[in-house]
């Protein structure tokens, strides 16, 4: 099965344009994209809320590990946004051997949040299954996903089984969290996405 990366707005907005009325989730989407041709002016008209809320800016180039390379700007405002942006566009960056110029960002509101409550999700896709990836110590510290996280493979076509994932995914989590998470996944199989997801509360 072909397979083809796309960006955390792209995914994003995929995925918002099919919650429809799922209310919990619908209601914490909220991101804007940047590039070198922005109307900063325009985009505050677009999206009022870059105005009134406390931000967050990263660059959205399927860049990993961008809090460790220091790519992430947290708890800043539109101006502080604007300037973080501004001081990074079109500059090379180097990862290792890599290198390459920014030249996207990601702007959403900044959600203050103690260690505990953040997760980390990811879900492969396959032509014979999906599996799930959870654990629930999130964050730029996380380190080796693949050793320390819970799995739980669903056959393609399977029925999702709700008490499952409880059971093999999301045992150290209270209902609410237990049911956007069900849901959640749903939703990405339905838009046929493969990405990693932040925790929204």
């Amino acid at each position: 099965m072909s397979a083809k990366a796309i960006s955390e707005f792209t995914s994003k907005t995929i995925l918002c344009k099919n919650i429809g009325d799922d209310v919990i989730l619908s209601n914490k989407l909220k991101f804007a994209s940047v590039d070198r041709s922005t109307n900063w002016d325009e985009l505050a008209v677009k999206y009022p809320w870059l105005q009134t809320e406390k931000l967050i800016v990263k660059p959205d180039q399927l860049i990993k590990r961008r809090g460790k390379l220091g790519l992430i700007k947290i708890n800043t405002d539109y101006s502080g946004v604007q300037q973080w942006v501004a001081d990074r566009m079109m500059k090379e960056f180097s990862i290792g051997e890599t290198k390459g110029i920014l030249k996207q960002f990601i702007i959403e509101p900044f959600v203050a949040h103690k260690q505990e409550e953040e997760f980390y999700i990811c879900i492969h896709s396959s032509r014979e299954e999906n599996t799930i990836l959870f654990h629930h110590e999130g964050g730029v510290d996380i380190g080796d996903v693949d050793s320390k996280a819970n799995k739980l493979p669903i056959l393609t076509g399977e029925n999702i089984d709700s008490n499952k994932i409880t059971d093999v995914l999301l045992n150290n989590l209270n209902k609410e969290n237990r049911s956007c998470w069900s849901r959640l996944y749903l939703h990405c199989i339905i838009c046929t996405l493969r990405f990693i997801l932040p925790t929204w509360k």
